[in-house]
């Protein structure tokens, strides 16, 4: 049985979680990632769907930060759509804290399998309170934990 064929069961992730920051401003994205390494995360940045996609696939990050502001919340939720669909299932079980303009968003983006919300603005110590959560969360609970924060947030 090929390591395809076998279930994944999310422990195979370990020391540092590193995290991979997708923002398609420069400057945002910079701020994000310093943030991030001065707290120790390893961080990687992406600033497209492509890049993403890649540096998820690649670098098996146990966080994913989706903040692409062209395109507003779909472009978001389609990247998020395509880590949760993809086919190798250590990619599809990547953390994801999802980024929006507006709180209206956090619904849409809970169903779509975000892990974690914030709306802009924020400060950073609300960007790590929700990174810590969402790595926190123990992976057989992430289903469920995805069903409390729409219903109690």
């Amino acid at each position: 049985m090929s390591r395809k064929d076998k279930p994944y069961n999310g422990e195979d992730r370990r020391g540092p979680a590193r995290v991979v920051v997708v923002n398609d401003d420069t400057d945002a994205g910079k701020l994000l990632q310093n943030v991030l390494e001065h707290e120790g995360y390893p961080v990687e940045g992406a600033d497209t769907h492509e890049a993403a996609l890649s540096a998820a696939t690649k670098g098996l990050p146990r966080a994913m930060i989706l903040d692409l502001t062209h395109g507003g919340i779909g472009s978001n939720l389609k990247l998020l759509e395509s880590i949760r669909h993809h086919d190798d299932e250590r990619v599809a079980t990547t953390r994801i804290l999802l980024i929006a303009r507006q709180a209206s968003n956090r619904m849409f983006s809970f169903q779509s399998g975000a892990d974690g919300f914030l709306v802009r603005p924020f400060h950073a110590n609300e960007l790590l309170d929700q990174l810590g959560k969402v790595l926190a969360t123990p992976f057989n609970e992430l289903p469920q934990h995805r069903r409390q924060r729409l219903e109690n947030d």
